[in-house]
């Protein structure tokens, strides 16, 4: 039997990767992954925001935190690290200053989840929205900075991963995130890596026949050459992996999944992300590859966390948690063993 266990990269799960919230509460999902051998959780506010639904008596306020309670309690319980808090969407670049100020309201409450749910960490992915907001370098920067100060201030600090997501209105690549990152320039904001964006944008593509880019692999060991050559690997606070199915055809209008109101990628994410190795299940891309790149190449030590998007997620099926969170684990073990991970030195080791 293979070991799951890889000292330098604690290994974890997103909850929303073990069931949508509106079938598969979270006791099932914690103790799922605790079963299954994982260190670690994100935790999806739409996990913690329908259970708190329970608590109508409560304020809104007061039902969410009580419902971040509850999380912490299980993931103690069961000796699992919240990773993260995520994600914080829409948030960059916004024109109004109406919807602007909203969200500052909404981070200052997302700060009293983090810390009754025991993380330090938020994920804001980039925004998505092409009406109402702006790619503007300056503004981003300006608008990533209000929050990590606030951030700040808090007791613990919270600290910020900003992800360019591969449908993102302005910000789709690593190099455009670590750019804004970089001209930031503050040590509670760093980057978030999810294999699943980085290759949807440098190899994949999903609206050709045969589901990659010309000259994807050439495209691909570039990119990771310079992330390597690039990113101080202290500036990345979250790992994601996840792979995804090759379509039986391209993602195109003639598709039942398509819809000219969503990107192609964002509509490919949330029906058909799985686990890396599950060639079973048409999983194709090169996450191996990265991986191998990150730890040997670039020297990367610390969490790694598997975030999957599927339509059976929504299944009602009761199984649901606990057939992904075992899932999760036999890719992770296949990992390991490909890429020898649990024989690596602790030089460099991310806390």
């Amino acid at each position: 039997m293979v070991s799951a266990i890889a000292p330098q990269f604690p290994i974890s799960i997103a909850s929303l990767s073990l069931g949508r919230a509106s079938h598969h509460d979270l006791a099932e999902k914690i103790h799922a992954a605790s079963a299954a051998g994982f260190q670690g959780v994100e935790l999806f506010y739409e996990d913690i925001q329908f259970h708190a639904k329970q608590y109508s008596d409560n304020s809104f306020e007061e039902s969410i935190l009580k419902s971040a309670k509850v999380f912490k309690d299980l993931c103690d319980e069961c000796n699992l690290k919240v990773l993260v808090l995520q994600p914080f969407m829409n948030y960059d670049g916004l024109l109004d200053p109406v919807e602007h100020a909203q969200q500052i309201v909404k981070i200052k409450l997302w700060f009293k989840i983090a810390k009754v749910a025991g993380t330090d960490l938020i994920l804001v992915p980039s925004n998505f929205l092409t009406e109402g907001t702006t790619g503007d370098d300056d503004q981003i920067v300006e608008d990533l900075l209000e929050i990590v100060e606030l951030g700040e201030k808090e007791s613990p600090q919270v600290r910020f991963a900003y992800e360019a997501i591969s449908w993102g209105a302005h910000k789709n690549t690593w190099q455009q995130s670590w750019k804004i990152v970089k001209k930031a320039n503050h040590s509670n904001l760093g980057l978030c890596l999810d294999t699943f964006h980085i290759v949807a944008r440098t190899w994949a593509d999903v609206t050709r026949e045969s589901g990659v880019r010309p000259n994807a692999n050439k495209l691909l060991a570039a990119d990771l050459k310079e992330c390597a050559a690039e990113v101080p690997v202290e500036k990345v606070f979250l790992v994601q992996l996840g792979d995804a199915e090759r379509l039986l055809k391209p993602l195109d209008a003639a598709h039942e999944w398509y819809n000219p109101d969503f990107p192609s990628n964002m509509i490919w994410s949330r029906n058909s992300r799985v686990f890396p190795y599950e060639t079973d299940r048409n999983a194709y891309l090169p996450i191996e590859k990265i991986v191998r790149s990150w730890v040997y190449d670039w020297g990367y030590r610390g969490w790694m966390s598997y975030e999957v998007y599927h339509r059976d997620l929504s299944d009602p099926s009761p199984s649901i948690p606990q057939d992904f969170a075992e899932r999760g684990m036999k890719s992770w073990k296949i990992m390991v063993q490909r890429l020898d991970l649990d024989n690596i030195g602790s030089e460099n080791i991310q806390s």
